[in-house]
């Protein structure tokens, strides 16, 4: 139920309504559940939720705090807890084991799954810190360039994946594990609008705010790709350049629409196709 209830909480994200009597965004209220169902569940220990306080009280900080320098130490403790969280580093969270090191690909390295609740609560607040608490109606008005995001959307799948074939990363691969919808929903909710969230939403848009005027539009999201690409570093130098050729592709739809669901869109498509028609992880 606490998976269930973050997943939830993630896509209420983007519902621009609140609670009347609260005053209170309705994935605020189901994150609190999601949170207190986990700490019943032994999902969350007390650290686990001690570790959930302050990093609302990072984010409530980041969005309220007036001091321009106040502010500026709360964002980058917030992306620094981000990324620890991220990354698994914080005791106080059990996530679930959905696969083992299985072999979904005869010729492939074994894969494990997991639900990733610290990974989950990430993309959550990262989105929540996106839409400064909560989004507003007139965000889903506005789409800039649509024509060129639908293709850098379609192109960019095909490119990371072509080169991936060059590369000898993967082969075809057609196939339907008996874990798919598991993998995928696991994948939308707590994979990719963790790493879009933070990547595009939070990195390409501060650096896009902070180089305006001073250098060419395209630096921050060339940046955001090359550290989306480090950060896959754990594949080997290959699979960190197709990361970082997929990476462009993300900015590239966020910068052409403003709209980070395009980017998470992207991502998942990506992913969605390695998964179900090729070598999945990567090749032994």
């Amino acid at each position: 139920m606490p998976f269930y209830l973050l997943g939830l909480s993630i896509l209420l994200v983007f519902v621009p309504y609140k609670l009347p009597a609260i005053k209170a965004p309705l994935w605020c209220v189901c994150c609190l559940l999601a949170v207190f169902s986990g700490f019943m569940d032994d999902v969350l220990s007390v650290q686990g939720v001690l570790v959930v306080l302050v990093y609302t009280s990072l984010l409530f900080a980041s969005l309220k705090t007036h001091s321009v320098w106040l502010r500026r130490a709360a964002v980058c403790a917030f992306a620094i807890l981000s990324l620890t969280l991220a990354m698994h580093l914080l005791p106080g969270f059990t996530n679930q084991v959905m696969v083992q090191d299985h072999v979904v690909s005869v010729d492939g390295r074994p894969f494990s799954l997991y639900a990733n609740f610290d990974k989950g609560l990430v993309g959550l607040f990262l989105l929540g810190y996106f839409f400064k608490g909560q989004v507003t109606i007139g965000y889903f008005q506005a789409l800039q360039q649509p024509r060129r995001a639908v293709m850098v959307l379609i192109m960019t799948p095909c490119l990371a994946l072509g080169l991936a074939l060059v590369l000898g990363l993967i082969q075809f691969d057609v196939k339907l594990p008996n874990f798919w919808l598991a993998f995928l929903g696991i994948n939308l909710l707590f994979t990719c609008v963790a790493e879009e969230a933070f990547f595009r939403g939070f990195l390409q848009r501060e650096l896009s705010i902070w180089l305006a005027g001073k250098t060419c539009i395209w630096v921050a999201p060339i940046v955001s790709a090359m550290l989306f690409g480090i950060a896959h570093m754990g594949g080997g130098v290959e699979y960190a350049i197709v990361a970082s050729v997929a990476g462009l592709g993300y900015g590239g739809v966020y910068y052409l629409t403003k709209r980070i669901e395009y980017a998470i869109l992207c991502h998942f498509i990506l992913n969605g196709l390695h998964f179900l028609f090729f070598t999945y992880p990567m090749l032994a």
